[in-house]
């Protein structure tokens, strides 16, 4: 196991294995979210079929002529549907054929009773916008229903009394209609038909007595009036269960990212901690026999003093040279590997600097390589005038190594950036560029295409760039024809 491990771990990168573990991830999420929200929506289905069933019900209800039954059933179905603990799923309006609401249920409770109990309680601006806007939705939802309905109940508008004949007499039955009040409006004894308006008030007074005194009677009702309406409704989905698979797959993908970016960060400061232990290793390491070597060359001055050797007092110039730019660079790397003192920098000063270093070593090279440094004024920086030094002579280096032409070119272009308040520093050369599948990883540690050194000098200089004078650079633009950077430096202009 653990070899396999291992096998895998050398084959593939980190980050690549951390990929594919987040490729499998994302595999499996989606598909238990496309299994889970499968299963919801046979679920909805599922109940909004059965909600069909009270669908159907309610369009039958306006049309039941007893109205008694109608009342019981629409009792019924308010309790499964609109009970205070449920969520109202199910609604509907009733309409005229003119658009004018008659019935509503489940919209809203205070207006459902406005609505159903009382016609002529008159709505508010904003209950006939709700009613509108609930109609124009249900609307959109389902095709609007024709139905038959009654406009009114039936209603008692009086009383019919009679008494006893004989059924050969029936012609000559004494009755009586009354109103609601039982007061007499129509009525007929003794074979006569006398009518409230034109009895007098003695036989009024007969047909009162007559009504107080007779047990037979029926009431009379109104007959209600049957009219076409239409009948809207709409079914509310479950939209809390459709989108917690949604939700779920939104923090699962964001704990990810965030997994990702907390696992870069710890490698950024593992990567950091070993270069800074490295640096200071080093830095440690090489001062000793530097300093050592530095006082054997002051004892060969003396010596080719005392002897009048020529040869060797050049020869000891050119050893402690040597050794004082040995001593710089270790300075360097102990500056790598702690926090750096910051102070004003004159970028022109730094460019000078590296242009002086590089003119005595350029006759050396076998080809003509010349650099140039374009005319500029830009303010002044802050930041470390070695480590900038070093940047530099990092990237003179590697377009000195990648120059196979017989005439070579290095310019240098600063510039102002007044919008961003930012010193740009072009950095281009002629030399044979940068392969494209080796383009996106020339600042890793280790990339190198040539059969000598570690691969550390892009490295290094991002690192001093981006984490000490927190700015950037980047690769503007590699070919054949040569190879451009810019670097970008905050600066010190209000």
């Amino acid at each position: 196991m653990l070899r396999w491990y291992r096998n895998i771990t050398s084959t593939y990168p980190t980050s690549r294995l951390m990929l594919i573990y987040f490729s499998v991830g994302v595999v499996i999420l989606v598909f238990v979210f496309t299994y889970y929200t499968r299963q919801i929506s046979d679920l909805n289905a599922e109940i909004e079929s059965q909600i069909e069933i009270f669908v159907n019900l309610a369009i039958e209800l306006p049309s039941i002529e007893d109205r008694e039954l109608q009342v019981r059933l629409l009792s019924v179905m308010r309790q499964e549907l609109y009970a205070e603990n449920r969520v109202r799923r199910f609604s509907f309006i009733i309409t005229d054929a003119d658009g004018n609401v008659e019935i509503s249920q489940g919209v809203d409770t205070k207006l459902d009773e406005k609505v159903n109990e009382d016609g002529t309680i008159s709505l508010t601006d904003t209950e006939k916008a709700l009613l509108l806007s609930s109609l124009k939705r249900m609307r959109s939802k389902n095709e609007p229903r024709k139905i038959p309905f009654l406009q009114e109940d039936r209603k008692i508008a009086g009383y019919f009394y009679y008494g006893d004949v004989a059924p050969s007499e029936m012609a000559q039955l004494p009755f009586a209609i009354t109103d609601t009040d039982k007061t007499p409006q129509k009525w007929q004894m003794w074979n006569d038909v006398l009518t409230a308006e034109k009895a007098t008030l003695e036989e009024k007074e007969r047909a009162k007595t007559f009504v107080q005194n007779t047990l037979s009677f029926a009431a009379i009702q109104t007959i209600p009036e049957w009219q076409e309406g239409y009948f809207y409704y709409e079914i509310r989905s479950f939209y809390g269960l459709l989108v917690t698979p949604i939700v779920l797959a939104v923090v699962f993908l964001l704990f990810g990212f965030g997994s990702l970016l907390i696992y870069m960060r710890i490698k950024s400061y593992e990567h950091a901690a070993i270069w800074g232990g490295l640096a200071k290793e080093t830095a440690h390491q090489l001062g000793t026999p530097i300093s050592a070597l530095l006082a054997w060359t002051e004892l060969l001055d003396e010596h080719s003093e005392e002897t009048g050797d020529r040869v060797l007092e050049e020869l000891s110039a050119n050893m402690q040279n040597d050794l004082e730019r040995l001593q710089k660079t270790t300075t360097r790397f102990g500056l790598i590997g702690t926090e750096p003192t910051m102070t004003e920098v004159d970028l022109a000063e730094v460019l000078a600097e590296v242009l002086t270093y590089f003119e005595k070593r350029l006759p050396q090279i076998s080809r003509d390589v010349d650099i140039g440094i374009t005319p500029y004024n830009v303010p002044v920086i802050t930041g470390n005038a070695q480590l900038l030094q070093w940047v530099f002579e990092n990237l003179i280096r590697n377009s000195l190594d990648a120059m196979q032409k017989e005439v070579g070119h290095i310019e240098i272009e600063p510039e102002y950036d007044t919008r961003h308040k930012q010193v740009i520093i072009r950095y281009s050369d002629n030399g044979s560029g940068i392969a494209a599948e080796n383009q996106r990883t020339i600042f890793e540690p280790g990339m190198t295409t040539k059969t000598h050194g570690w691969g550390l000098g892009l490295t290094i200089v991002r690192r001093i760039i981006r984490d000490y004078h927190h700015g950037s650079i980047r690769l503007v633009e590699s070919s054949s024809d040569g190879t451009t950077f810019e670097i970008r430096l905050p600066c010190n202009v209000a």
